[in-house]
C-alpha cells in the first residue's frame, strides 16, 4: 500500500543513488565509471527506499538510524554485486570461463575487484551516514503523513 513514508523512502534514496554513484565515479581505473553506474544507483534507491526503508517508517528516530546504516549496507553490496554480474557476463560473451559454475563464482571475484576501487573513507562514510539521513528523512515523512 503506498504511503508517504515509503514515497519518501523511494525519493531519498533515488537520490542518495544518484549521489553516491556521483561521488564514486573518480575511484574507477582512469575515472571510467560504466555508463549504467548512475540509473543502477537511482533504480536500486528506489527499491530499497520503497521496499525496506519505507516499511519500516515510523517506528521513531532511533529505529532509523538501524534501518538507515542496513539500507547503506545492503544498497552497497547490491550495486557491487550487480556490476560484478555485469563484469561476468561480457566476460564470458568473450569466452573467459570455462563453464557456468566459473562464470557464478566469476561475478563474486568481480565484485571483490570492484570493491577494491571504493576502500576509501570518503566512499564508506558517505554511503553509512547518506544511509542515517535518508531513513530520518523518511521517518519524518512518515509521522508528519501517516
Amino acid at each position: 500500500m503506498p504511503t508517504a513514508g515509503r514515497l519518501a523512502g523511494a525519493v531519498f534514496l533515488a537520490l542518495y543513488g544518484w549521489y553516491i554513484a556521483g561521488i564514486a565515479i573518480p575511484y574507477f581505473p582512469e575515472a571510467n565509471a560504466p555508463g549504467y553506474l548512475i540509473p543502477l544507483c537511482a533504480a536500486l534507491g528506489v527499491f530499497f527506499g520503497w521496499r525496506m526503508l519505507g516499511r519500516h517508517a515510523g517506528l521513531g528516530y532511533q529505529a532509523a538510524i538501524g534501518q538507515g546504516l542496513t539500507v547503506g549496507l545492503v544498497f552497497g553490496f547490491s550495486v557491487l554485486f550487480v556490476m560484478g554480474f555485469m563484469q561476468m557476463i561480457s566476460k564470458a560473451m568473450r569466452h573467459h570461463y570455462d563453464g557456468p559454475m566459473e562464470a557464478l563464482l566469476g561475478s563474486f571475484t568481480e565484485a571483490g575487484v570492484i570493491a577494491l576501487y571504493f576502500a576509501s573513507i570518503n566512499i564508506i562514510a558517505s554511503i553509512l551516514i547518506g544511509g542515517v539521513l535518508c531513513a530520518w528523512g523518511t521517518e519524518y515523512f512518515a509521522k508528519r503523513y501517516p
